[in-house]
């Protein structure tokens, strides 16, 4: 799979485009990209048309297409103007919480349906969360030295990686969770580390603002995916947007916590997903 780029009105923005039916648009999470495919290839599976961009600041976008999550989501309707795109339902990962719940907040008229998986949702309180210091410092200076060492790691010790990802990501016991993936879950670990991460990207991520206000216009219904052993985005998150956005539903993910698309509990999740993607929308 190879990405293109989009020349839009906002400039340009590189994105991948697979699959045929009705349109899914992917807002990928931090040190991610347009190439993320193991939360939302089922999808695709499922016979949705997936369209995903690498947001501003990640991989061939830059970060001056739009820096704020309302700039960002204003960028995203100029994709989807140049792709032809009427309307789409908008599926937002981990760090693209606010970008896609602005999408759907400022522009309803181009969102049929939203999913938040681990999705941040309350990004002015970040600062105070256990471990945020933690994650911030990863996307310090030598964060592209790092992510290449992962990379080297992932193929000379794919277990080891694992294991340690399961215990930043997770709450669970990290060996306990480890007897529970299999071979393709492992190797799956390994492909998220060999991908495209950006510091530029996560750096922006972090000063994206969204409100409770700016929730509850969110009028579409909603899929809140979120484990309550996520460690990276804890529950909290999923909790403020079942409370803020008035057609928000609960899908709890399991142990692998904020790694939610590997491990046995998956499968289950990706077909809800679907599944709550299929349904007619109520009249309001």
């Amino acid at each position: 799979m190879r990405s293109q780029l989009a020349h839009t009105s906002k400039g340009p923005i590189e994105y991948t485009l697979q699959g045929d039916g009705p349109a899914v648009l992917a807002c990928h999470g931090t040190s991610s990209d347009c190439y993320a495919e193991g939360l939302v290839a089922p999808l695709v599976e499922a016979g949705f048309s997936l369209l995903s961009p690498s947001r501003p600041g990640y991989g061939r976008t830059r970060l001056e297409v739009g820096r704020s999550a309302a700039e960002a989501a204003e960028a995203l309707v100029a994709l989807l103007d140049r792709r032809q795109v009427p309307k789409c339902s908008v599926v937002a990962i981990s760090g693209g919480g606010p970008t896609g719940i602005s999408l759907a907040a400022q522009f309803p008229q181009r969102v049929e349906r939203l999913i938040l998986v681990a999705a941040v949702s309350r990004p002015e309180d970040r600062p105070h969360e256990p471990g945020y210091k933690d994650q911030t410092a990863f996307y310090g200076p030598m964060h592209g030295v790092m992510w290449s060492l992962l990379g080297m790691v992932s193929r000379v010790s794919p277990r080891s990686l694992a294991r340690q990802t399961l215990a930043i990501f997770s709450s669970h016991d990290p060996d306990d969770g480890m007897s529970r993936l299999s071979v393709e879950d492992i190797e799956g670990i390994g492909r998220f580390y060999r991908g495209r991460s950006s510091r530029k990207g996560a750096l922006n991520d972090a000063t994206h603002t969204v409100g409770a206000d700016l929730l509850r216009t969110v009028g579409q219904p909603t899929l809140v995916v979120h484990s309550r052993e996520d460690k990276a985005v804890p529950f909290g998150h999923a909790e403020w947007s079942l409370r803020h956005i008035p057609r928000a539903t609960l899908c709890e993910a399991g142990f692998t916590g904020h790694f939610l698309w590997i491990g046995p509990d998956f499968g289950p999740i990706s077909r809800r997903m679907a599944a709550f993607l299929r349904e007619p929308s109520p009249r309001d």
